[in-house]
């Protein structure tokens, strides 16, 4: 018997208990997370969020939602425990200023050490919030297409303050096009998709610091090879013993 249906319904009505439950039991049968994430959370968040643009659902209702939605993903990560280890790599994430939707973010945050902003947040918070924490990733989450201005914005606060630092934004209003002028480096359409995308942009940056690593050592080795020559002067040889 599949329980994600259940799991659909009971995030979609913004029921924490009944979700829960029937995450642990589809866990228990052996489903692997992602599916349970792909067919039954997202969707339900989906649709909420639809309906919460129609002005069919409100905001209690996309409040209630998300928490079924984040008490479930606890429940995976309990489940799993070495999927929180954090070792991915410093993962800042939050939801832009003017925007209060928690939807999806708390999906991205598995297996990252993470330091959640929350939502409202300015972009100078998250440029400063990705410098203390030395973040390798900063990922930038929205649902009101009004917000695209902030997250504008904070894209180019946090690369002033982060040289070298990946960007990824996601949300309802957002496409790949958008997501490439405002200056990110990476976008995904659900939160999902965005834990995979945060994965790539994460192995692309260790692979340009290896690089950079790699030539920069290789540049050394070229100017140690005859280290007297550098300085213009002659080679000493060791004094001849011969008789």
């Amino acid at each position: 018997m599949s329980y994600l249906t259940a799991i659909r319904e009971s995030v979609h009505s913004g029921n924490s208990r009944e979700s829960v439950k029937f995450t642990k039991m589809e866990l228990e049968k052996g489903t692997p997370w992602g599916e349970i994430l792909r067919t039954a959370m997202l969707p339900a968040m989906n649709q909420v969020g639809e309906e919460f643009s129609k002005g069919v659902a409100f905001l209690p209702e996309l409040i209630a939602a998300g928490n079924a939605m984040t008490k479930s993903v606890e429940a995976i990560k309990a489940h799993i425990p070495s999927m929180g280890l954090g070792e991915k790599g410093v993962f800042v994430i939050g939801t832009i200023f003017g925007d209060l939707h928690d939807i999806g973010k708390n999906i991205v945050k598995i297996g990252f050490r993470v330091a959640d902003l929350g939502t409202d947040v300015s972009p100078e918070s998250f440029a400063r919030a990705c410098r203390e924490n030395k973040a390798d990733l900063a990922g930038i989450s929205a649902l009101l297409s009004s917000t695209m201005l902030n997250m504008e914005e904070a894209v180019k606060a946090i690369r002033g303050e982060n040289p070298g630092i990946k960007i990824m934004v996601g949300g309802a209003p957002l496409t790949e096009e958008i997501a490439r002028k405002i200056g990110a480096d990476g976008f995904a359409p659900d939160a999902y998709l965005a834990a995979k995308k945060a994965e790539e942009l994460l192995g692309a940056r260790r692979l340009n610091a290896w690089s950079r690593s790699a030539d920069h050592q290789t540049h050394g080795r070229k100017h140690l090879a005859h280290p007297e020559r550098s300085h213009g002067s002659r080679v000493r040889r060791p004094p001849s013993h011969s008789a």
